[in-house]
């Protein structure tokens, strides 16, 4: 909860002190190796991969859908990885609830096509507004989230 609020205040330092003037033409393979390296703060919990990346863009001063783009690009080999590690459990999982091969493939292409839609609307949002708006919710949500804890309606 507490990383939740605190990377809020990242984001919006980003946000402020990048200059959003570089575009793909001015990518680096040391801004790739940054910003590749700036995915392993999502192993902190509360910290997003995608946001950790994007704040690492802008800190790059890259362009926000710049930014945001290659974030999604980055991801690609991570989330691919990630599938087929679990792509096993999904066959032979330990509770007895397998699912089908035409299971996984509707579930995956349904992912593939909503996650499409998601990032296509970002992206035109990114290129318009600030990152605020995403900044400014993790606040609130920290916040609920220290209550639930300190209530113990939920346990970490």
């Amino acid at each position: 909860a507490t990383v939740l609020i605190l990377f809020s205040f990242v984001f919006i330092w980003a946000e402020k002190v990048g200059t959003r003037t570089r575009t793909y033409g001015k990518l680096t393979m040391k801004d790739a190796v940054l910003m590749g390296l700036a995915q392993c703060l999502s192993l902190i919990p509360g910290v997003s991969r995608s946001g950790a990346t994007v704040s690492a863009g802008l800190f790059l001063n890259l362009d926000r859908e710049v930014a945001t783009r290659f974030s999604f690009l980055l991801a690609i080999p991570a989330v691919l990885a990630s599938g087929l590690f679990s792509l096993d459990d999904a066959f032979n999982p330990t509770d007895g609830q397998s699912a089908t091969g035409l299971q996984l493939l509707v579930g995956t292409g349904i992912a593939f096509i909503l996650g499409y839609i998601s990032i296509a609307w970002l992206l035109k949002f990114v290129s318009h507004h600030s990152f605020a708006w995403f900044a400014v919710w993790r606040i609130p949500v920290g916040v609920l989230v220290m209550v639930l804890l300190a209530t113990g309606v939920i346990t970490a």
